[in-house]
């Protein structure tokens, strides 16, 4: 996927020469509006297996994932699909790959009333810390692909787990995904952190056209971070919304060469310390790195809106203790004010960030454009440093 060859630049190539935009689709930058692909059908052809022609009385979706061969992808029509308990791979609800179905190269299913879960409260064992396990694990499987369903998360006895967690596959595509409290946590770092999709170890995973929703069905927030990619590299996001969420943000951890397109979060994190989060974290990951029109509203305490928390997070934050990002690019973005008297862009550089007694090293601000425009740098914690015109300044905070 790349960007919309629809949209029409913003910038001549005098301008995209200077500001490095050759060599990434700069004539996509500036456009406001996605166009997203179509709905899909449910698929057919020889790479697919119907639900139904597996089907055996008294099966569990796992039980009949277990019959695929031949590296099929098992396609689901609309209704509820299910198992009890944790117990399948390693604390897995469901596990596709090494481990469980070894033959099935993922499940696609006939839209949002597709729905597949863990039944409420069936959780019988404790990984630690209160941890139950993971609704969907696919693991070592190239070319998985996770599609066009919706996951749903349940009380489990008190215990927090995961939603999907991708390990090992390359080439992953999951798309069309809808979780509705697909998992559960109360932080936004471990042991608390979980994630409604955790990309581990998988290179050139994509993710697009999707919505990870937070909240239980009486409208509470009960997860943590929303997706995080985890010790890999080439991450790429397109069309997705992260929003209501209890704790946490959109998180790449010790990542190499980021790129996401139309990102847009909403209120990821609900309150202050282990409540709070940004709009996308970045940790020990390296460019390069690039977000295209993301739309950042952390409707925090800054945002000044109307039922906005106490959380304290920014909209982008920055932190590696091994080396300076030099590589990092955000193009156009939509935000929520940040700190200050005029509600600036914010960007979040941690002094006191550390690993192994290693201190932040992020010194080079980012390029960011807003409205065509090349933003200065207004730095924290100078005075003033956020009263400057937002079309011209973002602000720098340590």
């Amino acid at each position: 996927m790349g960007l919309d060859p629809l949209y029409r630049p913003r910038f001549g190539r005098r301008v995209a020469l200077r500001l490095g935009l050759i060599g990434i689709s700069a004539a996509a930058i500036g456009g406001t509006v996605t166009r997203a692909s179509a709905a899909p059908q449910r698929p057919v052809g020889p790479t697919y297996v119907r639900y139904e022609d597996l089907y055996v009385l008294g099966d569990d979706l796992q039980a009949v994932a277990n019959r695929v061969t031949g590296g099929r992808i098992l396609t689901l029509p609309g209704g509820y699909f299910t198992v009890r308990d944790f117990r399948n791979g390693y604390f897995d609800g469901i596990r596709l790959g090494t481990g469980g179905a070894a033959e099935c190269r993922g499940i696609v299913g006939s839209g949002p009333d597709t729905i597949i879960c863990v039944e409420a409260d069936t959780a019988t064992r404790d990984r630690g810390q209160r941890f139950a396990g993971n609704q969907l694990t696919v693991a070592g499987l190239p070319g998985a692909v996770l599609s066009n369903f919706t996951l749903k998360g349940h009380e489990q006895n008190g215990m927090i787990y995961s939603g999907i967690v991708v390990n090992g596959c390359p080439d992953a595509q999951l798309s069309w995904l809808t979780l509705r409290a697909g998992s559960r946590g109360y932080a936004q770092h471990p042991p608390g952190e979980t994630f409604g999709i955790n990309v581990l170890k998988s290179p050139r995973v994509t993710i697009s056209d999707s919505d990870v929703d937070g909240r239980d069905d009486t409208g509470a927030r009960v997860t943590a971070s929303p997706i995080g990619w985890n010790n890999t590299t080439d991450a790429r996001l397109y069309r997705t919304y992260c929003h209501h969420g209890r704790a946490g943000m959109l998180t790449f951890y010790n990542v190499t060469g980021i790129y996401t397109e139309d990102y847009r979060c909403f209120a990821t994190s609900s309150g202050t310390g282990e409540l709070s989060g940004h709009g996308i974290n970045h940790e020990q990951s390296q460019g390069p790195i690039t977000h295209v029109r993301p739309s950042l509203f952390v409707h925090g305490t800054y945002s000044r809106a109307p039922g906005a928390s106490a959380s304290q997070g920014l909209h982008v934050n920055l932190a590696n203790t091994r080396q300076d990002l030099t590589e990092v690019m955000i193009w156009e973005p939509s935000w929520d004010p940040g700190p200050g008297s005029t509600g600036m862009f914010a960007i979040n550089i941690p002094d006191h960030y550390e690993v192994a007694g290693a201190r932040n090293q992020v010194r080079t601000a980012p390029t960011v454009v807003h409205q065509g425009r090349v933003l200065l740098r207004s730095d924290h914690p100078r005075s003033g440093f956020g009263d400057k015109d937002p079309d011209r300044y973002f602000s720098w905070i340590h």
